[in-house]
């Protein structure tokens, strides 16, 4: 992998960004864990690559160990500040930063920036070129990928005032209308996905334009998206919570399965 031409082309208009920090609160270096043989920054690194609407693949890291991989797979590095690499860190320092970096030291300025996270490798080449060209064909601000919600908002509820874990208080519903309001709280979960489609954000892949992440109140408001954005439905099957080595376990069968089903 290491002798892959990156950028892949000029002037680069997608940059793909693989957050990937050192520190990981339940698995320590979760970005090096390795599923089927491959870690997974080399997971994401690899999938980038093979996404032909992608122009250059960057790894945003504080950590030296991490850049290490990045490069070894032909990926760029950019030394993301310690200040963005926190527990407590949300999305919009490490894009700031990479954002910055890329005009700064190559004079890049791409108008679609793709967000990869490593912990959820069981993505497809053939899936983030199709994101990539609807963003640019589409006058969204930005596309997210999404699944079917595991957890319907139609049994959802809140409280009518605070309380606390071992006390009790009036209920009131999260999703309310007329259907609800008739047929009551407990219908099956696969008859009201079907009558009240919800799907969730999964963030195997995340697209937003530049000119979200360059405003002022990007980084005070913690915010690199616009509001008009598109969702792109993935086989929630693919989305993956890795934590325990039975995990890597089942997501390595489940991509195998994947493969195999679509012939890639």
């Amino acid at each position: 992998m290491n002798n892959l031409s990156n950028p892949k082309r000029t002037p680069v208009e997608v940059a793909v960004i693989i957050p990937a920090r050192a520190g990981q609160q339940s698995v320590p270096y979760k970005n090096l864990q390795k599923l089927g043989g491959k870690t997974l920054v080399q997971w994401a690194i690899e999938v980038a690559f093979e996404a032909k609407n992608v122009d250059v693949v960057i790894v945003s890291t504080e950590d030296e160990a991490i850049a290490e991989e990045a490069k070894k797979f032909g990926a760029l590095v950019a030394p993301r500040p310690i200040e963005f690499s926190q527990p407590t860190s949300g999305d919009a320092g490490f894009y700031s930063h990479a954002v910055r970096w890329m005009e700064e030291v190559h004079g890049w300025t791409p108008e679609f920036l793709v967000n990869l996270r490593p912990t959820s490798p069981l993505r497809f080449a053939k899936d983030i070129d199709h994101m990539v060209e609807h963003i640019k064909s589409s006058c969204a601000d930005g596309l997210k990928s999404v699944i079917p919600t595991p957890l319907h908002p139609y049994k959802m509820w809140q409280f009518d005032t605070p309380v606390d874990i071992g006390s009790s208080g009036k209920l009131v519903p999260v999703f309310n209308n007329e259907f609800r309001r008739s047929h009551g709280p407990d219908q099956p979960r696969q008859r009201i996905q079907k009558l009240f489609p919800v799907f969730f954000q999964d963030g195997q892949v995340d697209i937003t334009r530049r000119k979200f992440v360059i405003r002022p109140e990007a980084l005070e408001l913690e915010n690199v998206w616009g509001e008009n954005l598109h969702g792109f439905v993935l086989d929630p099957r693919t989305s993956t919570d890795l934590d325990e080595p039975e995990d890597f376990i089942r997501a390595e069968k489940i991509y195998k399965d994947l493969q195999s089903e679509r012939k890639e």
